[in-house]
């Protein structure tokens, strides 16, 4: 049997809400600015909601939004890694906006073809992941495997998505999941873990890292940014739209992917949660934190991105493992943007107001999604 590879990090793009390029996106999460607006052209279309995360440095007139989106973060990770495209496999998850109303020309007309263009360029494997809000932390944890294993030196990994279409406001506005806008500061609107939070905000995005074994790296002399030290996933089969309220499914993944990594979780420095701002989703999240750590779960910090970028859902956890990516390179957990009050059950070491400054060396990313699906990286500082 082929013994296993050693998986590294070497390159990360990020678009947001709060910026466009990674460093842009890490330095506005660390100075705890919110990417949500009112949009006027919600506003325009009479939408039950109007606010969001917009990305408005990045033109988004051509082709499909998801595509556009996606070829900025894939450009900046491949040109970190010093890798082209034809070198690397391709996973990725994408919510396809193809809601969209406007022509986007004959090769996005056929089903299946925005993806196509996606892949193209590249190697194998080339797989599109569907996994709902946690597809994006499902096509790394995927792409780790296939490099683990030795299938491919080198893949990209990570998800894009447009939100801001009436199709998907209407959607999850029916469904009571959606924050609204709140009165003069709609940059508040979404509160993960606050005693006010009442839902998310959706929000465009893509994030995207180069996988390869670490052999690979160091004979190019790549940079390595972080180690991927293992994977987990697991579905609840409990609800289509709410998860247990003990955080039982979410637990046994965070749990999978430490074991994966042969660590015990005492040994994780900090979680980058899910956590989007609704009632259910993060009582039950923070329960699962709780479970995990046991204990020691009051002196590992917790930070969610989705009060400053909104929710991205298939790019959402690839976004938030660019974060943990650079939280595991420079010790710094951001704070969780617009939490001020945790809430009764979502107790938690929750990193509020400024950056918490730690010698953070692991970090556990978790993405939990709609009907039951579970994914976590762990991401480890390079010995």
């Amino acid at each position: 049997m082929r013994a296993a590879h050693r998986v590294v990090v070497t390159g990360c793009g990020a678009v947001s809400a709060v910026g466009a390029t990674s460093a842009a996106f890490w330095q506005a999460l660390l100075m705890g600015r919110s990417g949500i607006a009112r949009l006027p052209r919600l506003v325009a279309a009479q939408l039950p909601v109007t606010v969001g995360g917009e990305v408005v440095a990045v033109p988004l007139d051509r082709a499909d939004r998801d595509v556009v989106l996606a070829n900025r973060a894939i450009d900046e990770a491949l040109g970190v890694a010093r890798l082209e495209r034809s070198a690397v496999g391709f996973i990725w998850a994408t919510g396809l906006d193809t809601y969209q109303e406007g022509d986007r020309g004959p090769v996005f007309r056929a089903a299946g073809s925005c993806f196509a263009a996606l892949a193209h360029p590249f190697g194998e494997p080339r797989r599109m992941v569907a996994a709902a809000c946690a597809a994006g932390t499902q096509a790394i944890g995927e792409a780790y495997w296939h490099v683990r294993a030795g299938h491919v030196d080198a893949c990209v990994a990570g998800g894009s998505s447009c939100m801001l279409s009436p199709f998907y406001i209407i959607g999850f506005a029916a469904l009571q999941a959606l924050a609204a806008d709140d009165g003069d500061d709609p940059s508040s609107a979404c509160r993960p873990f606050d005693r006010r939070r009442h839902g998310f905000a959706v929000s465009d995005g893509a994030g995207g890292l180069v996988l390869e074994s670490l052999e690979f790296a160091r004979r190019r002399g790549a940079p390595v940014l972080a180690e991927i030290a293992g994977f987990g996933m697991s579905q609840d089969r409990y609800d289509l739209n709410r998860p247990p309220e003990d955080g039982s499914g979410a637990e046994r993944c965070l749990r999978r992917a430490v074991e994966d990594a042969g660590l015990l979780p005492r040994e994780v420095d900090a979680v980058n949660a899910h956590a989007t701002g609704t009632r259910v989703g993060d009582l039950a999240e923070a329960a699962a934190i709780r479970r995990f750590f046991g204990n020691a779960w009051t002196s590992k910090p917790v930070s969610s991105l989705k009060g400053a970028i909104g929710h991205a859902m298939a790019a959402a956890g690839a976004l938030e493992a660019v974060a943990a990516v650079e939280t595991c390179r420079t010790g710094v957990v951001p704070p969780t943007v617009n939490l001020g009050e945790p809430d009764d059950g979502c107790e938690l070491c929750h990193v509020i107001g400024r950056p918490r400054h730690d010698d953070v060396r692991t970090v556990l990313s978790a993405s939990f999604g709609m009907g039951g699906q579970n994914a976590a990286v762990l991401f480890r500082r390079l010995p």
